[in-house]
Order: structure tokens, then sequence, then C-alpha cells
């Protein structure tokens, strides 16, 4: 996590920062960098004080959350917003053993709903919901 907040960091110096009232490209990958690095610190001293991990990682759960980013990053553009964070939202989920496939599917329903409102009707993103609408 650590090592994430770094490449965050340093991408966002060389982007620029501007000043503190107008804010360059590199302010917010450097700002939001140095925020997930102070938490990776005080994650960090947690699990150190405590003597090693409290619990094993959970491999299938990252890579579930990998796979949905994958995904979302390369359907997006070709799918719309609205199916890519559906078929998102559905891969993300794969490893949580409490919810059924239909809660799945009212979950990324749900959730593109909500991007739908959010992102397109409120904020007035040119995203398209769906291709071709």
């Amino acid at each position: 996590m650590f090592a994430l907040s770094l490449i965050f960091i340093f991408g966002g110096l060389k982007l620029g920062l501007g000043s503190f009232f107008r804010l360059g490209t590199g302010a917010f990958p450097f700002i939001s960098g140095s925020i997930l690095a102070v938490l990776a610190i005080f994650v960090g001293l947690h699990e150190w004080r405590s003597k090693g991990l409290s619990h094993p990682p959970d491999w299938i759960s990252f890579l579930a959350i990998v796979a949905a980013i994958a995904i979302f990053a390369s359907t997006a553009d070709r799918l719309g917003l609205v199916p890519a964070v559906f078929m998102s939202v559905i891969i993300a989920s794969f490893p949580d053993r409490s919810l059924s496939l239909m809660g799945k599917a009212i979950l990324g329903a749900i959730v593109s709903a909500a991007c739908w409102v959010l992102f397109i009707r409120l904020l007035n993103l040119p995203f398209k919901a769906f291709v071709g609408m």
C-alpha cells in the first residue's frame, strides 16, 4: 500500500501541483497518495506492534477486486457506464459467499443506477450510460 502511494505522489509531482488557489493536474494524485501513505504507515505500525498478521491475506478477494477494476477499465468505453459498473460489482462480489447470485445482481443494479444518477444526471459527466444510446 505504501509503495502504491509513492507511485501516486511522484506521479502527481511530475504533473505539477499548481498553486493553492489554482490546483494543477498533479494535485489530486499527490494529495490522495499522501493520504494513502499516512494510512499505510498507521496500518504498518499497528501490524508491527501486534507481532505479525492477525489473519492471512485473502488472495481470492484481492484478485476479484483487481479483475473488477480491469473489467471496468476495459468495458466502460465499449459498453457504457451502467454495464461496466454492473459487471464490476458482480466480479468484485464473487468471493462473498453470504450473497446469492440474485443478491449480487440486485446489488449490481443498485450500484449501477446510483452511478448513473450521480455521474451522468447530477454531475453531467460525459459518460454514456449505454453505448449506442
